[in-house]
């Protein structure tokens, strides 16, 4: 359906993710839903996010990595690891990752082991009122942007008041600089260079702040939570079941990889995809289905129907992966259901391959599909391999199971492991 209806925009379910700014709703990437205004605050950063542009951000995703890496290992000696959060270590990593891409700098989550001024709090509760909200955009109105919201809430939403703060703190060390030395040129590697070259205007101050913010914000908000999410849905299912650890473990080791591995390498492991896909199919990013709006032209069903124009459609991630072109163990966590059967020739798999791509909706589709998804698989398929050959997990309770909750990201809780270094 998402594909069909070319003209089809988001609906008003998206509303709710707008940031509050002097009381008001932000104009926000996100919950822009004409077509033509979406794609004017999307075009101009969309280089950012491109595969060649992603690739050269691996340097600072090896940093990233390389600091967790340590860290879990000088926590080994110190006798630690034998009952660790590994849930919120990767949730910390996570949001030192997208800071660090994003600024240059983290504000140190990894080192303090913990969240930092409530800031991971302030996302999961910011997300516990939008998934509220969407259910009944209009509620939107009455409880986050309505003038008496003032009275009890600072004006603007955190998000707004601290991205602008770090806004105005990375122009004004640009300026010094050129002061400095007005010859010095950076080479632009992080995302905000990106989005302050993007935004040049002919006016005063020479630069549209307002973009700055909403590109800005929506990196931080979306880039964190979501790849989280992720990274903590692998590691569940890889230590829920340790012969599929074992076999990836097997492949990684004959490979003769780098440290941290590399993007290159990884593409050139199959077990490791699998695992990755199967984890991603299993437990989907969004819990919630996201609306769109059918165009004009509706949307013409297999049966004859056609969905007429103005009617609200969705799919759900959760739902459509678990359809039956996934087998009848759908339910379960099986990588090898993504390589080549014994009775399968490469046509055939690669047929068969695509269908369950199609109902892949983790990272959205068509005109809203996340812009971010090349960063995303870049730390992914750089941090799983590399911490399974540092390491070898387990959980801590191998009878405990994970606690859920679907709050549009359907976090996770309860990812107690311990780990031991690989010989």
């Amino acid at each position: 359906m998402f594909l069909l209806s070319l003209e089809a925009q988001t609906s008003d379910m998206y509303d709710p993710f707008s940031p509050r700014v002097n009381g008001k709703a932000m104009v926000y990437w996100m919950s822009t839903k004409e077509p033509s205004a979406h794609e004017a605050i999307r075009k101009p950063v969309g280089g950012a996010f491109s595969v060649a542009t992603t690739l050269k951000y691996e340097p600072l995703i090896d940093e990233m990595i390389t600091k967790l890496v340590d860290i879990l290992d000088r926590d080994l000696s110190d006798g630690k690891n034998n009952n660790c959060d590994m849930g919120l270590w990767l949730r910390l990593f996570a949001m030192d990752m997208i800071m660090h891409l994003t600024f240059s700098e983290t504000l140190g989550f990894l080192d303090a082991g913990k969240d930092i001024d409530d800031f991971m709090l302030s996302l999961d509760q910011a997300l516990d009122q939008i998934a509220l909200l969407i259910t009944m955009p209009w509620t939107g109105s009455l409880l986050k942007y309505n003038r008496l919201v003032e009275f009890f809430e600072q004006e603007n939403s955190m998000f707004v008041a601290w991205t602008s703060k770090q806004i105005q703190k990375r122009i004004g060390k640009a300026t010094e600089k050129h002061k400095e030395d007005p010859s010095s040129e950076t080479p632009s590697m992080d995302l905000f260079d990106r989005f302050f070259a993007a935004a040049q205007i002919d006016a005063s101050p020479g630069y549209d702040i307002p973009l700055v913010m909403n590109w800005t914000i929506t990196s931080i908000q979306a880039g964190a939570d979501t790849i989280a999410t992720a990274l903590k849905s692998i590691m569940y299912f890889m230590v829920k079941s340790p012969s599929k650890q074992r076999i990836l473990v097997k492949e990684l080791q004959a490979a003769n990889l780098s440290y941290p591995v590399s993007w290159k390498e990884s593409q050139k492991l199959p077990y490791l995809d699998a695992c990755i896909k199967e984890a991603f199919r299993l437990h989907p990013v969004t819990g919630m289905g996201l609306e769109r709006v059918v165009g004009s032209t509706g949307i013409p069903m297999p049966d004859g129907y056609t969905v007429p124009k103005g009617t609200k459609v969705s799919m759900n991630a959760w739902a459509l992966s678990r359809q039956t072109i996934y087998g009848d163990d759908a339910d379960e966590f099986i990588p090898e259901r993504w390589l080549q059967q014994a009775d399968e020739s490469v046509q055939e798999h690669e047929a068969r391959v695509g269908l369950m791509k199609r109902a892949d909706l983790n990272f959205g589709a068509g005109k809203h599909a996340c812009v971010g998804k090349y960063i995303a698989f870049l730390e992914i398929y750089k941090i799983i391999p590399t911490l399974f050959l540092k390491f070898d997990f387990g959980l801590a309770d191998e009878a405990g199971e994970w606690v859920t909750i679907n709050r549009f990201v359907v976090r996770q809780t309860n990812i107690r492991c311990w780990l031991r270094r690989r010989g």
